[in-house]
């Protein structure tokens, strides 16, 4: 049996900010410096006027240190503060649109109103959907991408797995790491995947979607494979319980309220992370790979009709 795999990634790495950096400082308040508290009050009481000051001045209207407003972005999980500055104005134009959609429409969609024409409800979910993925793309952990793409990259076989509407993703990166010659397989099937997790041997990597990192049968998965000494990739919420089994994390935090919206955003965030990955072994693996691509395409595209002229 392999031995566990170290799971020193997951203390070490920051936490990635929140989706709403106002929701998650308002989380954070009361775990915050009596100096940083004092720039979050400010926050929460006027984020617009606080997206009108530069370091010095909100220094100045908190009565802190400029050093000290560093600090504060990086305690509720920001790079800095220019990153600070793009996540309090994304979380605005967020709440901007939620304003014009009185709330949504409860099960439907949290962007849109009942009244939507189709050209507004169409333009409203692209701009929810492309905001989601630059707040993600804020988020980034290096560290966490590149020991995932370094795991994903060695394994002699990977097993995708997800339930729900994660499963769908789960044999989307299963077909792209086929393209590199990978031995991956995804699986939904709770029981089938249970007896290919015991076939997987030394080596291999179990790479679990979960958007709420909630999933009871990913969650049993995952903790199957810890105890065979098989390493966990986790795309899933950060400091959820998948989250805490993982052996790395690419964490992505839920856009929707899961509880009653279909997480559609969310998804577009995953499939993004999982071409990253992806993406990243490709360039892991070299020339072995870009061979091994150009003899896929070549089989696809032998399959393939002429175009019509």
């Amino acid at each position: 049996m392999a031995a566990p795999v170290d799971t020193a990634i997951n203390a070490a790495a920051p936490p990635p900010p929140p989706m709403d950096i106002v929701d998650g400082i308002r989380r954070l308040r009361g775990e915050l410096k009596r100096s940083e508290g004092q720039i979050a009050d400010l926050v929460l009481a006027d984020p617009r006027r606080v997206l009108e000051l530069n370091v010095t001045s909100l220094a100045q209207a908190a009565e802190v240190s400029e050093a000290t407003v560093v600090r504060f972005c990086r305690s509720i999980g920001c790079a800095g503060f220019p990153d600070f500055k793009l996540r309090l104005a994304e979380s605005r134009a967020r709440d901007a649109v939620r304003d014009e959609v009185r709330g949504g429409t409860p099960y439907v969609s949290q962007d849109v109103a009942p009244d939507d024409d189709v050209g507004t409800l169409a333009r409203k979910i692209f701009s929810s959907s492309a905001a989601a993925l630059t707040a993600a793309a804020a988020g980034l952990d290096d560290t966490a991408l590149d020991r995932a793409i370094a795991l994903l990259a060695t394994a002699p076989r990977v097993l995708c797995v997800g339930t729900g509407g994660s499963s769908a993703l789960a044999q989307d990166a299963a077909h792209k790491l086929l393209r590199f010659g990978a031995d991956a397989q995804p699986c939904a099937d709770p029981v089938l995947a249970r007896m290919l997790l015991a076939n997987l041997g030394a080596g291999a990597v179990l790479l679990a979607l979960s958007n709420t990192g909630r999933s009871g049968t990913i969650n049993e998965l995952a903790a199957a494979a810890r105890a065979q000494g098989i390493a966990v990739v986790a795309i899933t919420a950060p400091h959820s319980p998948l989250a805490a089994m993982a052996s790395v994390v690419v964490a992505s935090q839920p856009v929707e309220d899961t509880e009653m919206y279909t997480p559609m955003a969310s998804r577009l965030v995953h499939l993004t992370l999982i071409d990253v990955l992806s993406t990243g072994v490709a360039l892991r693996l070299g020339d072995p790979a870009v061979r091994q691509l150009a003899k896929v395409k070549a089989a696809i595209n032998a399959g393939r009709l002429p175009p019509l002229t």
